[in-house]
């Protein structure tokens, strides 16, 4: 990386709480270990399975995280946004290799940054420490969450939260949101085959809940969408 991209990456490692307790000599000394990768859409970062000696932070773009069963089937895990973090767990394992694959859903930049390194830097710092287990522990409760929602919930009842997630705090009738991923990654995340998805938001089209414009969708009456079944 130039100056110029060394700046912007210390930057977007400065705004990450999980790097807010280092100090800035701990910071220039992590961002002696950044790499810069800029991805194409469809291209992949990481593989599943292959040996990890980095985590992620991503930049700008979008990234899915999935994983591929043994029948070839790929099953999306995450989805995730600028700002995020990708793999740092992995870090943390025995056996340091990925547990899924990641691709770009459309052009990203992203920061791989040394696990090593890193690691080095928490035994000094113990409020890092503390930060990163918080953040383990909120990733599981939240993939808990997932599990209850994707086997004792009905397709419809996960489409129709996938959706109340994706508006602004405060929304009214009326709001805007904007399906950043393909539908076919949503669908697969929710765990629903696409034409099950696509079946679900044309009926709350059809009732008046939603109105579809490509990806742009406009909630007509929240109310009766938080309450659709």
């Amino acid at each position: 990386m130039d100056a110029h991209q060394q700046q912007l990456a210390l930057a977007a490692i400065r705004r990450h709480y999980l790097f807010a307790s280092f100090s800035e000599a701990e910071l220039e000394r992590l961002l002696g270990s950044v790499k810069l990768y800029e991805l194409s859409p469809e291209q992949a970062l990481f593989s599943q399975d292959q040996p990890s000696k980095q985590f992620y932070l991503l930049a700008d773009g979008l990234i899915k995280l999935y994983r591929t069963a043994a029948d070839g089937n790929e099953k999306v895990v995450e989805i995730i946004s600028p700002g995020q973090t990708i793999a740092e767990a992995v870090i943390f394992m025995r056996r340091s290799a990925f547990p899924v694959g990641a691709q770009a859903l459309n052009p990203s930049r992203v920061y791989g940054i040394d696990g090593a390194t890193y690691v080095a830097l928490l035994q000094h710092n113990m409020d890092a420490c503390m930060r990163i287990l918080g953040d383990l522990s909120m990733r599981l409760h939240a993939r808990l969450n997932d599990v209850v929602n994707l086997t004792q919930q009905n397709a419809t009842y996960r489409v129709v939260r996938f959706l109340a997630s994706q508006l602004p705090s405060g929304a009214r009738d009326g709001a805007l949101l904007y399906l950043s991923s393909p539908k076919h990654v949503i669908a697969s995340r929710l765990s629903v085959k696409p034409e099950t998805f696509s079946r679900i938001m044309s009926t709350l089209a059809q009732q008046g809940v939603i109105e579809i414009k490509g990806r742009e969708i406009t909630v007509s009456d929240i109310t009766r969408l938080f309450e659709f079944e």
